[in-house]
């Protein structure tokens, strides 16, 4: 009777210290879903009446919570790419979109702990000279989705920079290479990050737009992946950053980068309703088409020549 009764109480220890160990588990796992943001100034407010949107749902953030965690830099799409199969008596156009995150120093990015997405300095300003060198064409975004609008076609050699998400090093390291070969970039930025920690201001965004140098392409205001969220969610994301962006830039909006990829039909059309004529997915490829001007493609750069990426 006491082995019994000796053996219950073990069993009830255990249990008690599996049911502490899994609640503590979950409390890290909530911490760090809310660290992402952490690194972000509250005193920063960047939408255009409140900080703090009248959600009907409470399961819908009001506030940006990026800081990109640095395993979902490299999301592509989940989806099969067939879905960009060009369709009958499409109109395409063979243009590299380039997509670039972080610009900056590799003794930077290791002591940031920021090496996925990061490409070098150096290195970015060697492939801006081999663009130049090799006779590419830098457009915006907007000349590309114009033309498979119109059917028309573009420079020999055209090819889109794009920087995702608005860091700070897009100014202070891509931007002066930029001047120096005298090329286009376009920056996707997500408003709702602007003035924060490692993030543009708008006056770096507004000053680099005023150079004729810079395109504007809106990414949400909190890098929120619209192809999972309800429809209310994703039309406060791409109508809050597109007021800002144009209230800040003078630059109407209407081309879209999807932040990590993720779209949906349902997100598609809501940015359609909403005036967007063309979208940036990270599905790879050089072949740009009318029928899926929506997603367009994309190829993620990293610190190799650009040779190595077929151009």
């Amino acid at each position: 009777m006491i082995k019994k009764l000796q053996l219950l109480a073990v069993l009830l220890v255990f249990l008690f210290i599996f049911d502490f160990a899994k609640n503590i588990k979950e409390g890290e796992v909530v911490q760090k879903t809310l660290s992402y943001g952490s690194r972000q100034n509250s005193s920063v407010c960047n939408s255009l009446s409140s900080c703090a949107p009248n959600f009907s749902s409470a399961l819908i953030s009001p506030v940006p919570t990026l800081g990109i965690p640095e395993d979902k830099i490299t999301e592509n799409v989940l989806v099969d790419e067939k879905i960009n199969a060009p369709i009958q008596n499409d109109y395409c156009l063979n243009i590299p979109v380039l997509t670039y995150h972080r610009v900056q120093p590799q003794s930077v990015a290791i002591e940031k702990n920021q090496t996925a997405g990061s490409v070098d300095n150096g290195i970015f300003d060697q492939q801006m000279a081999y663009l130049t060198s090799n006779g590419y064409h830098t457009i915006t975004a907007e000349e590309l989705v114009n033309a498979l609008k119109n059917h028309t076609t573009l420079s020999p050699k055209s090819i889109v920079i794009t920087l995702d998400d608005g860091y700070e090093n897009a100014y202070t390291y891509a931007y002066p290479v930029a001047q120096k070969y005298n090329i286009i970039i376009n920056l996707m930025i997500s408003t709702g990050l602007v003035g924060n920690s490692d993030f543009l201001s708008w006056d770096q965004i507004k000053e680099m737009k005023t150079s004729g140098l810079v395109f504007l392409t809106s990414h949400t205001w909190s890098h929120y992946a619209i192809g999972h969220g309800p429809a209310e969610k994703i039309q406060y994301e791409i109508q809050t950053a597109r007021e800002q962006l144009e209230q800040y830039t003078g630059q109407p909006i209407n081309i879209f980068t999807y932040p990590y990829g993720s779209f949906s039909n349902n997100a598609i059309e809501i940015l359609k309703n909403n005036g967007f004529i063309g979208g940036f997915s990270t599905i790879p490829g050089k072949l740009q088409c009318e029928s899926y001007i929506m997603t367009l493609h994309r190829n993620r750069v990293g610190n190799a020549p650009l040779s190595a990426y077929g151009l």
